[in-house]
């Protein structure tokens, strides 16, 4: 579904400590909150922490632990998700790199709910 698509352009930003950016949906169709199952995300090799990792759609933030049970919200397809987590970096030029895990709770399989991972790597300056 159009992974190299999934990091905006331009938008890696750094914030003291921490780092920020925006992603797409590599899906056609808008996915509840509660679809989004992890976020794998590294500048110049170095891990974002996922436990510090927050994912703000439609003016609304919520650490990764809190989607689980959002049923109630959506991600849209036209829409970004803005992720922001610990890590500190200088301004330049960075590899960025993020790996989206998303279940597709209307497709089910013998192995239950259709989970699937895309990932895009870009060179970003902040």
């Amino acid at each position: 579904m159009m992974p190299e698509l999934i990091i905006e352009p331009e938008t890696f930003k750094i914030h003291g400590d921490r780092v920020r950016m925006s992603v797409r949906m590599p899906w056609y169709r808008a996915l509840p909150l509660s679809s989004v199952a992890d976020v794998r995300w590294t500048v110049d090799g170095r891990s974002v922490p996922r436990e510090s990792i927050t994912w703000t759609v439609d003016g609304e933030t919520c650490r990764l632990d809190e989607l689980p049970p959002r049923h109630d919200k959506w991600w849209y397809v036209l829409d970004s998700a803005v992720i922001e987590g610990d890590l500190a970096a200088a301004s330049g030029t960075h590899e960025v790199a993020v790996t989206l895990a998303l279940y597709i709770p209307y497709i089910t399989t013998d192995h239950g709910v259709l989970l699937i991972e895309e990932s895009d790597v870009k060179e970003m300056a902040a």
